[in-house]
């Protein structure tokens, strides 16, 4: 987590590189799914970053009071 003046900045990663994270309207009544369009609402601005081949990381920036 980084904080600067007006922003948080979130950002986890995960070491598996093979499939890029998309945001989509889960299924009704699914167990998981929800997490990226939760960032989606919440956040200013969020993306994705992959590591040369060994993993990725999502970032999402929220404005700081």
């Amino acid at each position: 987590m980084l904080r600067f003046a007006d922003t948080l900045r979130i950002e986890v990663s995960d070491a598996r590189g093979e499939r890029r994270p998309e945001s989509c309207e889960p299924a009704e009544g699914a167990a998981s799914g929800y997490g990226l369009p939760l960032v989606a609402a919440l956040a200013a601005k969020w993306g994705v970053v992959e590591r040369n081949g060994v993993g990725k990381t999502v970032w999402a920036e929220c404005l700081w009071p």
